[in-house]
């Protein structure tokens, strides 16, 4: 004779098989691997890297220049140059114009997004990050008091105290611009038409917020920190979700087709994170790439990453220096890895 199930058990037994079933209609996660790599001339430092799909180039900030790659095979097309410090280059696609902070000149470069040929170059406040915002058609070039450029009329408006060190940022195309505050663990949330900060949003454990990406369908704003990857609602600034992350990440994009999350890291790999629903995420995969690879960019047309790093090598340190070795950059060896579906 058979015992009757409990109530409690039934329900946990459906539940369970709820689970698993939905587990399994998650469409698996796309394998990415080193595909090949783009050798650039030039010694000295880089930072951000950025690609335009509409004319397939990749830009890519090294030393005191911006040089200009074809994205399908690496051959340099171009170079902006006299941009000391180069951190990043913001496109204005309904402009047809670009804007690069240039951090050591305190400036930005403008120029024509078809002909790569100079516009002007604009004074501001020693520049790193740097947005547009389609919204106002302004051009945040980020510091701790932001110079705001127009950027249909390249003249500046005035003035945005943040009242923290910036790092990544991103604009919901509605009348918003969100500031990560590294030194605060927040983020500010901006009126780019005021040029007022309105709020800001703690990130509680999410410490040195770096990467900052947005999902406009869900309004989520996806958080890079040092020691984990937060999940922040958009309009009431709560944190939805966490879940683990590679170390020293700096960079990351958005694959909406796939619901995918990429965020690279100096450790040497790129996190890929899968977005369940709202406020359901899972670390799904760790790409290897290469050590201080820490920024990147992703085309959503060829899903390919790219991203800038060059080889290392352990010397001895110089006579009177405070340790006997040290690291250098191996001259000629500055690259862009590929990474590419399998």
């Amino acid at each position: 004779m058979l015992c009757p199930r409990s109530p409690i058990l039934v329900v946990t037994l459906i539940l369970t098989a709820a689970r698993v079933l939905a587990e399994s209609l998650v469409p698996p996660v796309p394998h990415y691997q080193l595909s090949t790599s783009f050798f650039v001339p030039g010694d000295g430092g880089w930072d951000y890297v950025s690609v335009d799909g509409a004319t397939r180039r990749l830009y890519v900030s090294h030393g005191d220049q911006i040089q200009v790659l074809d994205s399908d095979n690496g051959k340099q097309v171009g170079v902006i140059a006299n941009a000391r410090g180069a951190h990043g280059v913001a496109f204005a696609q309904d402009l047809n114009l670009g804007f690069t902070s240039n951090g050591d000149a305190a400036s930005v470069t403008v120029f024509d997004l078809q002909s790569l040929t100079p516009v002007k170059d604009i004074p501001v406040s020693e520049p790193d990050f740097i947005l547009y915002d389609p919204f106002t058609h302004r051009i945040f070039p980020f510091n701790e008091t932001t110079t705001v450029i127009d950027a249909k009329s390249l003249q500046t408006v005035g003035q945005l105290k943040l009242g923290g060190s910036p790092e990544g940022a991103v604009s919901d195309g509605d009348g918003r611009v969100f500031i990560n505050l590294e030194d605060k663990a927040a983020i500010a949330v901006i009126d780019p038409a005021t040029l007022q900060v309105e709020t800001t949003y703690p990130l509680g454990k999410c410490r040195s917020p770096h990467s900052l990406l947005y999902d406009s369908s869900h309004r989520r704003l996806f958080v890079g920190c040092e020691n984990e990857f937060a999940v922040v609602d958009a309009s009431s600034g709560k944190v939805v979700a966490t879940t683990l992350l590679c170390a020293g990440g700096d960079s990351g994009a958005f694959d909406a087709a796939h619901a995918l999350i990429f965020l690279s890291c100096a450790e040497g790999v790129v996190s890929v994170i899968r977005q369940l629903s709202a406020d359901q995420y899972q670390l799904a995969d760790t790409i290897k790439t290469q050590v201080w690879a820490r920024t990147m960019a992703f085309d959503p047309a060829t899903m390919r990453m790219f991203l800038p790093v060059s080889d290392f090598e352990i010397v001895r340190g110089q006579a009177g220096s405070d340790g006997l070795f040290r690291s250098q950059r191996v001259p000629a060896s500055f690259k862009i890895l590929v990474l590419s579906r399998r």
